[in-house]
């Protein structure tokens, strides 16, 4: 059985033969075909598309575009910063600025006074309550609450629940390792040695010997048949 490091023969000439004929038939017509559509394609590129288009260009882009730069374009530009722009400009200027000025410091007096206003009647008398009722009731009995609900209750409780976790992840730790050391890795050792004796016996001494003869002894001639056909009618 040759290796696959071996340079390989040539193929037979009895399989070369129908390769080629069938090659001739069938492939050489479309090729054929496709070098007609091409020759094609370009004369029509060359005599008629470019044509067409530097007749387009020259004909109806080139002047429309003038056309819509000199007609529409700079009039309107004109208009829209001659009779739009300047116009406007002036009006704001020297008619509109001084007045809006005036009107926006006035509204900004009026909402700063009606801002004052709920300020005085409900921040301060919030202020006053946080001050001297909520700041006492949190220094005087809130906080030593909290200090002692922590230290009496939540820690023990927390330690607790922390031992029971604890003891848990022991205990099933220590299971699944039992389970692992009588169970699961003696079953895996079975298995292994059983595959390695039987279904790896036939694929190591059947299955891949007939693959590799297959590919060495009938794939690969005929590629190389293949190959030699087409490199013979030019289509490689």
């Amino acid at each position: 059985m040759p290796r696959a490091d071996e340079p390989h023969e040539s193929a037979p000439d009895w399989l070369l033969w129908p390769v080629r004929a069938v090659a001739v038939v069938v492939v050489l017509p479309f090729r054929l075909l496709g070098m007609a559509f091409e020759a094609i394609g370009r004369f029509l590129h060359r005599y008629l598309i470019m044509p067409l288009a530097w007749l387009g260009r020259h004909l109806i882009v080139i002047p429309a575009l003038w056309l819509w730069h000199w007609l529409i374009v700079v009039p309107a530009t004109w208009i829209w910063r001659w009779l739009i722009v300047v116009p406007l400009t002036w009006l704001w200027i020297n008619v509109l600025r001084p007045p809006a000025r005036w009107l926006g410091k006035a509204l900004v007096t009026v909402f700063g006074w009606l801002l004052a206003i709920p300020v005085m009647l409900i921040g301060v008398p919030l202020m006053w309550l946080w001050e001297n009722a909520v700041v006492p009731l949190y220094r005087r009995v809130l906080r030593p609450a909290g200090v002692l609900l922590w230290s009496w209750i939540l820690v023990p409780i927390g330690r607790t629940l922390l031992w029971f976790l604890q003891t848990g992840w022991d205990g099933t730790t220590w299971l699944f390792r039992q389970i692992y050391r009588l169970l699961l890795r003696p079953l895996g050792i079975a298995i292994a040695v059983t595959w390695r004796y039987t279904f790896g016996a036939v694929w190591r001494h059947i299955i891949t010997p007939t693959a590799r003869w297959l590919r060495d002894e009938i794939l690969r001639p005929t590629g190389a048949a293949i190959r030699s056909a087409l490199s013979a009618l030019g289509l490689r």
